[in-house]
């Protein structure tokens, strides 16, 4: 039954919609789940992790599980999911804070980040990067929403320490003309995988220096999670040699 929203906010939605999503079998977190309202229509956006050892098909029945259970929320809404291969481990885990820092409203990213094992729980400790023209209050509100998020990111852990840091502002947009360049390299370069069956919907940000590089890369529907995202850190290392300012690159894995 839809939500009786004018009395719900944003943050209240997203919560409901993160348990909602976590139920749903083969869901092994949910994580950077925002929401917004663009007129009368919702917009939802998260990044959902599933078992490693599912095929693409699969995966993609289980986004589309996910958008029907949204839809059931709110009618009418807009879903972006970005599926994420779920591992155990230190590395892994390390992966998985730093893109939850990271995805925090004013964060300017995360560094340094350490993980204790003590009495059977996992500490962290790391540094967060914030605008040097917030105030206190602003910066100790996000570093409180970074503990707050990996604390509740169902990994056992027990005890997160934030050391804020100014960093510079930076300004992103769209980059154009010549510095372009860069999307038949990687329509190029993606070319080398013959897993990849083809790659669209390049998009370039200049955020300071560096540069932010998002699309999406189909795959044979049968591959499973771990084999495509193995294969887009392939593509990722390549495409970051080749161009050094290149900070930050998000592959979409689909099934062609």
């Amino acid at each position: 039954m839809p939500l009786p929203l004018i009395e719900r906010s944003e943050k209240e939605i997203a919560n409901i919609i993160k348990k909602r999503v976590e139920a749903i079998k083969n869901v092994r977190g949910c994580h950077e789940v925002s929401v917004r309202i663009t007129g009368k229509r919702f917009y939802v956006d998260m990044h959902v992790l599933l078992d490693s050892n599912l095929n693409l098909e699969d995966a993609h029945k289980i986004t589309l599980d996910i958008e029907r259970e949204i839809d059931s929320i709110l009618p009418n809404v807009r879903v972006t999911v970005h599926t994420e291969p779920f591992e155990s481990g230190r590395k892994s885990i390390w992966k998985f804070i730093k893109e939850i820092a990271e995805g925090v409203p004013g964060s300017r990213g995360v560094h340094n980040i350490h993980i204790q094992t003590i009495d059977g729980k996992l500490c962290v400790d790391l540094h967060l990067e914030v605008s040097a023209n917030m105030t206190v209050k602003q910066a100790h509100d996000v570093s409180h929403q970074v503990e707050k998020k990996i604390k509740t990111a169902r990994l056992n852990i027990s005890e997160v320490t934030v050391h804020v840091e100014s960093a510079l502002e930076k300004i992103s947009r769209e980059l154009s003309g010549v510095e372009t360049e860069i999307e038949p390299y990687i329509e190029d370069v993606a070319k080398r995988f013959p897993e990849i069956k083809c790659v669209h919907g390049i998009r370039i940000r200049k955020i300071g220096n560096s540069l932010h590089v998002v699309f999406r890369c189909h795959f044979d529907p049968n591959i499973n999670m771990k084999k495509a995202h193995e294969i887009s850190s392939k593509l990722e290392s390549t495409i970051k040699s080749a161009y050094p300012n290149i900070t930050r690159i998000d592959v979409h894995e689909e099934p062609a």
